[in-house]
């Protein structure tokens, strides 16, 4: 029957032990290996592949002998070795675990995984990022539009004058005809001279000198005023005119620079 795992924990604990176990370790480290269970145990299922658990199945009983002191000598307890034995590899182990210890170092795979998924997500961010400026689009957004400009009438004098005759001759029955058509030539003068005139008043003017050259041409002394003719009096005023005059309210449009981004961030129309 194989050594069982107390006894195999408890015979680390002396040099007779170790030796008889085949496994070399030091006081210290033995007493680590036997404190520490699962260290015990991991050195217990290597122990058991070795030639020296082999050997020493039929010898070692399932406990060490306990040898007493004589009756009147103090009580001493030693826990002694069922036989001695050699380890078959004979090779040293400087540490409390065991040689063979296979069992695979758990690795932290979660961390790989996640650190793996943000490197790529940094990587699509930055790719959509520089496709993002690579094709924005700039634009020129209205935020307040145009104010065009208006207009009133307004009336002003044009610098000609319009000229009126009225049914008030300037002469009178039985006046000297010399003294009609000097006052007839004074209203002509008062009236149409020195002055621009409109279309029409130059036409009045025109015919009323007309009349006065027509006076003079049949003027003779002692010649009077014996009916009054269709001749009246003749008065003008300026000319005026409509125009359109601007307000002054134009305005231009208040413009920005937009910028829309993968055609739905920033300012899109």
């Amino acid at each position: 029957m194989a050594l069982s795992f107390e006894d195999f924990r408890a015979s680390l604990l002396s040099a007779d032990g170790r030796r008889f176990l085949g496994i070399q370790l030091t006081d210290a480290e033995a007493q680590q290996v036997h404190d520490d269970a699962s260290s015990a145990q991991s050195w217990y299922s290597y122990w058991l592949t070795t030639p020296a658990a082999a050997a020493a199945a039929p010898a070692l009983p399932a406990y060490p002998p306990v040898q007493q002191a004589p009756l009147g000598d103090h009580d001493l307890t030693r826990i002694l070795p069922a036989a001695p034995g050699a380890y078959a590899g004979g090779s040293p182990y400087p540490s409390a675990l065991p040689p063979t210890d296979t069992a695979p170092r758990k690795k932290n795979v979660g961390l790989w995984v996640t650190l793996s998924i943000l490197g790529a997500l940094l990587l699509i961010a930055a790719i959509v990022v520089v496709f993002a400026f690579t094709t924005a689009r700039h634009w020129t957004k209205v935020d307040v539009p145009e104010k065009p400009e208006t207009f009133h009438s307004e009336e002003f004098e044009t610098g000609r004058f319009d000229v009126a005759m009225d049914a008030v001759n300037p002469c009178f029955v039985n006046q000297d005809w010399t003294d009609c058509i000097n006052a007839m030539q004074a209203q002509y003068d008062a009236t149409c001279a020195g002055v621009e005139l409109t279309e029409s008043a130059t036409a009045l003017c025109a015919d009323y000198l007309s009349a006065v050259g027509e006076m003079r041409a049949l003027d003779e002394p002692g010649s009077y005023v014996a009916t009054l003719g269709d001749y009246g009096s003749l008065s003008r005023t300026a000319e005026i005119d409509t125009r359109q005059v601007s307000n002054n309210d134009q305005a231009p449009a208040v413009t920005h620079e937009a910028v829309c981004y993968l055609g739905f961030i920033g300012e899109c129309e």
